[in-house]
């Protein structure tokens, strides 16, 4: 093995570390409500975005870290909460991390069950971008 490719998969390791560690906090702070520990792993310069559903293409409404820590906070005062099952896939790239998984739980007082993916982007060691896709939520 060369060099290169021994510090190639140490990034690659430490990547994949720390959006593990980003899944568990965020699936933490949808069991409790507690965002805290995820919203410390936010890069300054990050964004939010949808890429499928009715809020498509709306990165708008969470263009930056103040508006991400605001909408965490409208679900935790709102008391939704979701329940997230360990991930079935993780997949990644240069950039990007992706968990498939299952969660359930109250959205909206609503009832919710569905199957999710979730993509980071990883610089350094704060998630600088995410990509959401929950399930049936109209």
């Amino acid at each position: 093995m060369s060099a290169v490719d021994s510090v190639g998969r140490q990034m690659e390791g430490t990547k994949l570390q720390t959006a593990q560690q980003a899944f568990d906090y965020l699936a933490q702070g949808w069991a409790t409500g507690n965002f805290q520990p995820f919203i410390d792993m936010l890069a300054d310069e990050v964004i939010f975005w949808l890429p499928v559903g009715k809020q498509r293409d709306k990165s708008s409404e969470y263009e930056d870290k103040q508006q991400i820590i605001a909408r965490l906070g409208t679900r935790a005062e709102r008391g939704d909460r979701l329940k997230f099952s360990p991930p079935d896939r993780v997949s990644s790239n240069d950039i990007t991390v992706t968990f498939e998984f299952e969660s359930q739980g109250n959205i909206r007082n609503q009832p919710f069950q569905g199957r999710n993916a979730i993509s980071f982007d990883i610089k350094g060691d704060k998630i600088s971008g995410i990509r959401e896709y929950l399930g049936d939520i109209d």
